[in-house]
């Protein structure tokens, strides 16, 4: 995309972002994660599909995007996981002219009307999704790889 063939939206300083280190961005109610690649920069929703946490905290592992919560992956051209192919960070329309990185205004605006934002900032990570929602959650760590695994309830049990 150009800006000539789209309307866009400033969202940050092409100087302002390091090769293939998460960058957050909030527009129009929207967190982004900006990951510049050479001359090119991916813009993709910037909260976990897992959990909700910034992706802007996570790391770039060759051509992947980690959550550095709880190590859930996805691909930096395309947000889609290289685990499952079925869940996937949008991934917005993004240019660089100039010194500025600008995303596509009504891709962003047609995700942020679908797409109510529930985070509150609170100053660092806001809310994430309500713990309620998973029946593994009282029971889930934040050790990363090592959590990895089959759910609690289909693990054989001792009552000892």
């Amino acid at each position: 995309m150009t800006p000539e063939s789209t309307t866009g939206l400033r969202v940050a300083s092409l100087s302002d972002l390091a090769e293939r280190e998460p960058f957050a961005a909030k527009v129009s109610g929207v967190d982004l994660v900006l990951i510049l690649r050479g001359n090119d920069v991916s813009a993709l929703y910037g909260r976990c599909a897992h959990r909700g946490a910034l992706m802007a905290d996570g790391h770039v592992d060759g051509d992947v995007l980690v959550c550095t919560v709880h190590g859930w992956r996805y691909a930096v051209d395309t947000g889609v996981s290289p685990v499952n192919p079925s869940v996937a960070l949008t991934k917005f329309p993004a240019w660089v002219s100039d010194d500025s990185v600008y995303v596509d205004r009504s891709t962003l605006t047609e995700f942020a009307e679908a797409n109510s934002q529930t985070y509150d900032d609170d100053g660092y990570q806001g809310a994430w999704i309500k713990p309620a929602d998973t029946a593994e959650e009282p029971f889930v760590t934040h050790t990363s790889p090592t959590s990895a695994g089959s759910p609690t309830q289909e693990l054989n049990h001792c009552d000892c």
